[in-house]
């Protein structure tokens, strides 16, 4: 009788393991690297000088609880991986801002650090609402003043990122 009780909370611990699997992310490196930040710092500060529209805001607003919320960091991860694809994918602007290989490079290791762990691939309301936003900016505005916006605030992202994609146990 004993081994039996053994053996089924044996199996359940090793069910709930399983399915807790998804759970169990460790803190990607470039999040908490200096340089990283540094050159992100300097590659933004001088695309927001450039900027003459301080009115207009292209990422959502998540506020400190929503931050800390399951799902917030695959949301930031689906909109980094957008960054990625259509904003900083272009070495044509690397004259303007030297530091996009450093930070595309970090940026993009980030992505496919934390990819794994958003299995779900629908898109998320606030993706969708960005990528409008950016759109509709774009067509607003020049395609290069935009992607500068954009470019402004990969800060914002890096720290959403920062503060929603804490290692989970």
């Amino acid at each position: 009788m004993k081994f039996l009780t053994l053996l089924a909370v044996m199996c359940c611990w090793c069910f709930l393991c399983g399915q807790a699997m998804h759970l169990m992310r460790p803190r990607p490196k470039p999040l908490d690297s200096p340089v990283t930040w540094n050159n992100l710092y300097v590659m933004t500060e001088h695309a927001q000088k450039e900027d003459k529209d301080h009115e207009t805001r292209l990422l959502p607003v998540f506020s400190e609880v929503m931050l800390k919320e399951e799902g917030t960091c695959c949301i930031n991860t689906m909109i980094l991986d957008y960054y990625l694809k259509h904003i900083l994918h272009a070495d044509d602007h690397v004259d303007k801002y030297p530091q996009i290989r450093f930070v595309r490079s970090d940026l993009h290791r980030l992505a496919q650090d934390l990819k794994p762990y958003c299995s779900n691939s629908a898109e998320h309301a606030q993706v969708k609402k960005y990528k409008d936003r950016y759109s509709a900016y774009e067509r607003k505005s020049l395609t290069l003043e935009a992607r500068n916006k954009a470019v402004g605030e990969t800060i914002i992202l890096f720290h959403y990122l920062f503060e929603s994609c804490s290692a989970r146990m």
